[in-house]
């Protein structure tokens, strides 16, 4: 029998326990459990003793945006009482503040779960209590749309929508509430709710199942990403802590996508290396949207031009390599006004129109730190070596994720395999596939399909990206100093076509083909929905030497067509050219705009490497060119203008005719000198078929022939035929004659080729030898 006297005591003494407890339902962990565990804070305590780049890291933490992670760090895994008095009050001061809280609260869950054992069982349950409401307001209530609670409709509200679509919401802005709540459920280590939460309409399994693309591709301008991988990693590793791998690390999507695969998206996008002239080189990636001229994951530069966009490793020129600030590498740390706070602001009682304060997020160095850590194969490591500051032989990790240094001997790159990423509307192809491509002067070019994502500019069926040795060729260009209008958000300042002036749709309905060889990389892309009226087919045939392009549009009605591209550098004389008929080449070179080199941002050697590209297009009636300067940054009245060194031409041909085909051979060159002799029509058909022959200069290696079949019927058997050759193919073919090789790739049935005098050439079809007869200098196969 318990005395009266001693009851409340009593009921303190149960729901101190039950505070204790983990949840009904939920495995038994113990605390802390979500970034560093007990046996974490043992290694970590030793090595913080003994290895001096432990100390390095931290300091570095302490000195970027990732302070808050540091003080953690002296709170959760050092122990310091004035750390944890100092964290334990900033834990309290989110779980007291006014419900909604702010939308970024993934370091108010690892406050939680590290210092758990510093809290009584009172501030476990207003925990608790915080955690759970924050959990029903954001997920299952959604009060964004609730004015009597959240009076936001200028703010918020409007990057949300009640029903989801990839396109009609802000992820980089309304997805960290979702992870927030995620984490919450996690952190409670409530199984019930965790799979209620992860369920819910709009939350972990939709972003999964209907949000990313392919394998897990963002949808939205790729810059706005950085916003939550960081919460969405913790996440993953909490659930694998629970034993509920199957949520986190382990689901897989309707369509494929996965926490692996969304990472490794990051990689996929990525082109060659781009030598600035220091130990700390550029890796470029995929650039689209309204915001395409951002630096992207970088301090800002000291190297200006439009050519330093998207990057999966930011480089440091010439003229900043001794800057302090850059160092250490790439930023690791990233803060956004829009991406949430921990708290609200106090305007219109619990209304402001943002977060209070800035919640840093996680860069692209922390993501790959965790996925080497995990899938050590996939060449995150590599990257992450690319980041190490100039007097660095290892790269020194963060402490968050159990790295050791990386000594990049030991972290190969991956391979990178061209591609299709049909939902995200991307093609890349690669002329080098193996792990050399980071390295590889061999070019890469992605063109866009027609799919719509949220932040978009009119791209559709453009190139975003050419690159080779080791150098941007072509690149879209963005005039606005914030988000894109007008000529920014146009297709005139891409690398595609336009028609009648006026802009391409987005659509699914795009039909796409591919094929990838080792001498060859094909890809073709058709749609109906993106001009009205106008059926309209892009494909390219990428060698290691050159990019076939051919680009046909066909309809009953006359219409204007202009067909763009922007290169880096000056175009040679002649500025304009009328052409009926007969092709024409505009060569564009990266040259110093001064006579000294050395007084440049980039430094001679990037101008004594003469790159440049040649661009030769076969004729089709009447046709107008245009080579004219590429319009360049706006800059604010009284501002100085950006330094562009390298300047841009942009190439406009214009023909106006019911249906059109523009056949372009892009040629990338270095030493000034191109490579390529003769570029010409073998025969084409008005049922879509087109041949060409590409003819090098002595010693090249260049002697190809190019066939496509474009439309529905490109499956069936056609015969083209011209200059004495005839080819029996369907789809798209190419052959590469040599003295005692001919090499052929694609769908051949026949082949009559000249091949030189008194060769005896073997034919290599598809990779295997085949019996052709050659005599007087012609290889006929006829199987």
């Amino acid at each position: 029998m318990i005395d009266r006297r001693s009851f409340p005591q009593a009921i303190a003494l149960f729901v101190s326990i039950c505070a204790a407890c983990p949840a009904a339902g939920a495995p038994a962990v113990e605390r802390p459990f979500m970034l560093w565990n007990k046996r974490d804070i043992a290694r970590l305590n030793k090595a913080y003793a003994t290895e001096p780049w432990v100390k390095q890291s931290l300091s570095r933490l302490e000195q970027s945006r990732g302070k808050p992670v540091a003080r953690l760090f002296y709170a959760g895994v050092l122990g310091e009482e004035d750390a944890i008095a100092q964290e334990k009050k900033t834990l309290l001061d989110v779980v007291h503040s006014p419900a909604p809280q702010g939308a970024a609260q993934w370091l108010t869950v690892l406050r939680y779960d590290l210092l758990y054992h510093e809290l009584t069982p009172e501030e476990r349950r207003e925990c608790e209590q915080c955690f759970r409401k924050y959990i029903d307001d954001h997920v299952f209530r959604r009060i964004i749309f609730d004015d009597a609670k959240w009076n936001n409709r200028g703010d918020y509200r409007r990057y949300d929508a009640r029903e989801y679509t990839r396109t009609n919401w802000l992820p980089n802005i309304i997805w960290p509430w979702k992870v927030s709540a995620n984490l919450m459920a996690v952190a409670l280590m409530d199984e019930a709710l965790i799979r209620k939460t992860w369920s819910a309409y709009g939350s972990w399994q939709w972003y999964f199942d209907e949000y990313l693309c392919d394998e897990g591709f963002y949808s939205e301008e790729f810059s706005k990403m950085t916003s939550t991988p960081g919460a969405m990693i913790l996440y993953c590793e909490g659930l694998e802590a629970l034993g509920l791998n199957e949520l986190g690390y382990g689901y897989v999507g309707a369509g494929g996508a996965t926490m692996r695969g969304h990472l490794e998206s990051v990689i996929h996008l990525g082109y060659p290396r781009v030598d600035l002239g220091t130990s700390q080189p550029h890796y470029p990636s995929v650039t689209l949207g309204d915001l395409r001229h951002r630096q992207h994951f970088s301090t800002g530069h000291s190297v200006q031009g439009y050519f330093v966009q998207d990057a999966i490793v930011k480089g440091h020129g010439p003229a900043e390599a001794t800057r302090e600030d850059l160092a250490g590498g790439d930023m690791r740390w990233w803060t956004a006004g829009a991406w949430g706070g921990e708290k609200r602001t106090n305007r219109q009682g619990l209304t402001g129109p943002w977060d209070m304060g800035k919640t840093p997020k996680m860069g692209i160095p922390l993501w790959f730190e965790l996925g080497h850590a995990r899938w050590p194969e996939a060449g995150f490591g590599y990257f992450l070596t690319q980041m190490r500051a100039p007097d660095q032989p290892r790269y020194i990790p963060s402490l968050l994720f159990g790295l050791e240094p990386l000594d990049p001997k030991d972290t190969p790159p991956p391979p990178a395999p061209s591609a299709v990423w049909p939902e995200r509307g991307l093609i890349m192809l690669r002329a080098e596939e193996s792990p050399a491509y980071w390295e590889s002067p061999a070019p890469a070019v992605c063109m866009r399909t027609a799919s719509n994502y949220a932040h978009n500019v009119h791209d559709s069926f453009t190139l975003a990206g050419f690159y080779a040795f080791h150098r941007p060729i072509y690149l879209n260009r963005q005039t606005c100093s914030s988000y894109a209008t007008g000529h920014s958000r146009s297709v005139a300042s891409h690398a595609g076509v336009q028609v009648d002036d006026r802009e391409p749709g987005f659509t699914y309905e795009t039909v796409v083909r591919s094929h990838f060889s080792p001498l060859v990389k094909f890809a073709a892309a058709r749609s109906e929905a993106v001009y009205e009226g106008v059926e309209l087919s892009r494909s390219l045939m990428l060698t290691r030497e050159y990019l076939l392009d051919v680009v046909s549009l066909k309809s009953d009605a006359p219409h204007e067509y202009r067909w763009r591209v922007h290169a880096l550098g000056s175009a040679a004389v002649p500025r304009k050219i009328r052409s009926d008929g007969a092709p024409w080449a505009v060569t564009v070179e990266q040259i110093c705009p001064v006579e000294d080199p050395d007084s440049t941002l980039l430094g001679r050697g990037w101008y004594d490497r003469q790159i440049g590209v040649r661009l030769t297009m076969l004729g089709d009636g009447k046709t107008a060119v245009d080579a004219t300067d590429t319009p360049r940054l706006e800059t604010k009245p009284g501002a100085a203008p950006p330094r562009d060194e390298i300047g841009g031409t942009t190439i406009t041909v214009t023909r106006k005719q019911p249906s059109a085909t523009f056949i372009a051979v892009h040629e990338p060159f270095k030493n000034g000198q191109p490579q390529i002799a003769e570029i010409r029509r073998i025969g084409e058909t008005k049922d879509g078929v087109i041949a060409v022959a590409v003819i090098g200069q002595p010693g090249s290696g260049i002697n190809d022939r190019l066939l496509i079949r474009l439309g529905d019927d490109h499956e069936q058997n056609t015969v083209v035929s011209g200059d004495g050759e005839r080819f029996t193919f369907s789809g798209h073919a190419f052959v590469r004659i040599g003295a005692e090789t001919v090499e052929a790739r694609g769908f051949l049935l026949d082949i009559q080729a000249r091949v030189p005098k008194d060769a005896n050439s073997r034919l290599i079809l598809n990779g295997k030898p085949v019996k052709a007869n050659v005599a007087n200098g012609v290889m006929v196969f006829e199987p």
